[in-house]
């Protein structure tokens, strides 16, 4: 940065490095149009640390507390799912949707977080930046550098900068890039580093762990960059300048310690389940280059390759400081050597050369080995030589390659005779690939507390249960205690004692109630809260548990309590619309279907007798129910409003509901209007209120406005006008009043005619009433 000016705040002169970068890129020969990146810089003054963030890349400082060693953020994601974040690309004008939402898939909704349904956040898609006037450019971060197009979205540069007094309580300073956090939370990264002397041994752990969850839950990789920093606390004088730089970020105020925690809760939260089942557009596509039927096939048995222990010898000598091999257990290490592939290269060879396939990763036995990469100049192609790979260090290359399945961006060639191992990619993913045990999903499908979960978020809880043992009459939880964690029995036994007398109150005996074996669990009400513990668990024998705390449940999939509540919302909404199905089969709907007594109804009244009538899609989800259009046998029009009675209530608008069905009555049985839907009748049970129309609604003039892929001409938008206001002219000689006229009441027909809809606010013309305009909201 320079020596500051001492007219210029620290922040300014900090936040200019980034744009100023930012800058430099769009005047650069490199094409910053849609490929910009994030991130994030640490600023070290004595004991003053500054953090400097754009995008989603991660600051995280460790701090020993009187519960171990704890993870505190030092930055905030920029991502939409941040109110502040998204309501400012909103002011420039973007759309912030998921890849599901934009393809209509899902509904319009800005809960992403919050677990709305079990589709949220199961499946790694977060709400990204689009454009007003296309599908471009979907990024899932809210600042960056070198994202020109993104920029004109409000996806711009400036930094947010948090500075923070460190104190000797502080151990650990991490910065990673966001495929860190994918699959980790902060306090799991810190768990990992805090358990390693050395930085080295801890970011290798971390990216080795982080590379196994993405290849667990995906197909693929992102970028997984760490950088840990050991804090060794000595006295060091505050100078004037560091005092200033301080005192200059906290005037400025741009991001406080104490605004990262009130903001933390917006953190791009951490991928909660599985998403191999759903692949869209151009992950689609990438996924389909990587990944062929025969990669899923293999199997390493039919890929063993005969060796001497003298090579097996020399295998294990030049794996043995390798990263990758450190992270896998004795077993795994050994189905890898078996299918490692010796290569006998000469001078001048090309081992792996630049745009192929990447399929092998490498280890070096002997030999010495040049890295090239060519690329395009003015005056035509250069090739640079970028790396040398000595043979007397055993190095290893192509694991970028193989970790994203990309074509290989150098190449790689022999400067002297050598030996070479190479590994199958296909082999490489699968000893990494660690499925979390079917038989521990099934024991948590058990219980009763986590039977809201899916498949997926089980799955994803598995994976992070954590082993403890504990040894013969060790007590693992006592009666009348406050805990917080979970527990499954892994191997062993337990028993459940509860004592008989209160403390304090004689001598106390204890009584068994229950013997707990393998497979089975305990403690689970402590995921809600800390109510005490009902009774002793004591360990018979060495007994190997897994555990979770509630701490670190809640920072994988939510507030337990938010997912029963979230799923029992699902399932009454879910009761409420097979209710509706339903009640169009019972005597009342077959009354309704055949009261007019017309043939066409007639008609309607057979294909509900015999079960042929279906629901065919949503048309419209509102505050109080659904608009469902219905498939029938004999091709009559049919579609149903579906109230619900407990959102009514809710909402308070039971008595707008009630003139709506009167109302609809009354024009049935005293006038006809074309752009009214013909009521065929009404019905309820003790969900909700039904209302049927001789006629199939299939989209709102909402939908249609904001497709920006079918504009409407301007003759169609004359037609509609006209119709309108024919609507509205009729309704008025019929003595009524249209009083809720927006884009989402103004509903079409498969015919392509309008129809107006939800005549809650609709009055007879004896009533005196004053709207000055826009939507009204009567008492």
């Amino acid at each position: 940065m320079g020596k500051a000016n001492a007219s210029v705040p620290f922040t300014e002169i900090y936040s200019n490095c980034f744009t100023d970068t930012n800058a430099k890129l769009h005047t650069s020969r490199i094409d910053d149009s849609l490929s910009g990146t994030t991130a994030i810089t640490c600023f070290m003054d004595g004991n003053i640390i500054h953090i400097a963030n754009v995008g989603d890349s991660r600051a995280v400082i460790a701090k020993t507390d009187a519960a171990g060693i704890v993870a505190s953020p030092l930055s905030v994601d920029q991502t939409p799912y941040r109110t502040d974040e998204r309501d400012r690309v909103k002011r420039y004008g973007a759309r912030v949707l998921t890849m599901d939402q934009l393809e209509g898939i899902t509904p319009i909704h800005e809960n992403w977080a919050t677990a709305v349904n079990e589709e949220v956040d199961e499946d790694g898609d977060p709400p990204r930046v689009w454009s007003p006037t296309g599908n471009f450019p979907g990024t899932a971060f809210t600042r960056s550098i070198g994202d020109e197009i993104a920029e004109s979205l409000g996806v711009f540069a400036t930094p947010e900068i948090a500075s923070l007094q460190l104190t000797s309580n502080d151990r650990y300073v991490i910065i990673a890039s966001d495929g860190v956090f994918e699959f980790l939370t902060n306090q799991a990264v810190v768990d990992i580093v805090k358990t390693y002397d050395n930085p080295l041994e801890a970011c290798e752990k971390v990216v080795a762990e982080s590379y196994r969850l993405w290849l667990h839950y995906e197909l693929r990789t992102d970028d997984i960059t760490i950088i840990c920093i050991y804090l060794e606390h000595a006295v060091v004088p505050e100078t004037a300048e560091s005092t200033q730089r301080l005192a200059s970020q906290q005037a400025n105020d741009l991001l406080t310690t104490n605004i990262l925690n009130t903001r933390v809760t917006e953190q791009r939260p951490v991928r909660r389940g599985m998403s191999k089942q759903k692949r869209r557009d151009q992950m689609k596509k990438d996924m389909a280059k990587m990944v062929t039927d025969e990669d899923l096939n293999y199997n390493m048995s039919d890929h063993v390759v005969a060796k001497s222990k003298l090579e097996m010898d020399k295998i294990l000598e030049i794996t043995a400081a390798n990263w990758l091999f450190k992270q896998l257990n004795a077993q795994q290490r050994t189905d890898v050597y078996k299918v490692m592939i010796r290569v006998n290269v000469n001078e001048g060879d090309v081992v792996i050369r630049q745009g192929d396939p990447g399929d092998h990763f490498y280890c070096v036995q002997s030999g010495d080995y040049q890295v090239t990469v060519k690329s395009e100049s003015t005056t035509g192609q250069r090739e640079d030589i970028v790396h040398m790979y000595r043979g007397d260090t055993h190095p290893s290359f192509g694991e970028l390659a193989l970790m994203h399945n990309a074509p290989r961006s150098s190449s790689v060639v022999a400067l002297t005779k050598g030996v070479l191992w190479a590994i199958d990619c296909r082999a490489f993913r699968l000893v990494f690939m660690k499925s979390p045990t079917n038989v521990i999903v099934q024991t948590l499908k058990k219980v009763d507390v986590l039977k809201s979960l899916t498949t997926s978020q089980l799955e994803r809880l598995a994976t992070k249960l954590t082993e403890i043992t504990f040894e013969d009459g060790d007590y693992i939880l006592n009666q009348g205690t406050i805990g917080d964690t979970f527990y499954v029995i892994k191997e062993g036994a337990c028993i459940c004692t509860m004592w008989d007398t209160a403390p304090g109150e004689g001598e106390r005996r204890s009584r068994e109630v229950l013997r707990l074996r393998q497979h089975q669990y305990f403690g689970e009400r402590a995921l809600f809260n800390d109510a005490p513990r009902a009774a002793n668990v004591i360990s018979v024998g060495r007994t190997k548990l897994l555990q979770i705390g509630r701490q670190t449940f809640e920072e994988i999939l939510g507030p337990l309590q938010q997912i029963i509540d979230n799923d029992r919302a699902q399932r009454e909404a879910k009761h409420l619309f097979q209710s509706a199905v339903s009640n169009l089969r019972d005597s009342t709907a077959i009354a309704i279907a055949a009261a007019a007594g017309t043939q066409d109804r007639s008609t309607l009244k057979d294909d509900v007798l015999r079960g042929a009538v279906v629901p065919k899609y949503v048309t419209q989800s509102t505050e109080v129910g659904l608009l469902v259009t219905y498939e029938t046998f004999s091709h009559v029009p049919l579609t149903v409003r579906t109230i619900s009675k407990k959102s009514t209530k809710s909402f308070n608008k039971m008595e707008e509901v009630m003139r709506e069905v009167h109302l609809h009555k009354n024009l049935r049985t005293n006038c006809r209007v074309a752009s009214v839907p013909p009521l065929l009748g009404t019905w309820t049970d003790a969900n909700g209120l039904y209302m049927a129309f001789e006629t199939n609604l299939v989209c709102d003039f909402a939908t249609l406005m904001t497709d920006h892929d079918a504009k409407l001409p301007e003759e169609a938008v004359r037609q509609y006008a006209a119709q309108l206001l024919v609507g509205l002219e009729s309704l008025h000689d019929a003595g009524y009043v249209y009083r809720n006229m927006n884009p989402e009441n103004l509903v079409l027909d498969t015919f392509g005619y309008l129809q107006l809809h939800d005549f809650r606010y609709v009055v007879a013309l004896f009533f005196v009433l004053w709207t000055y305009g826009g939507k009204t909201l009567p008492s």
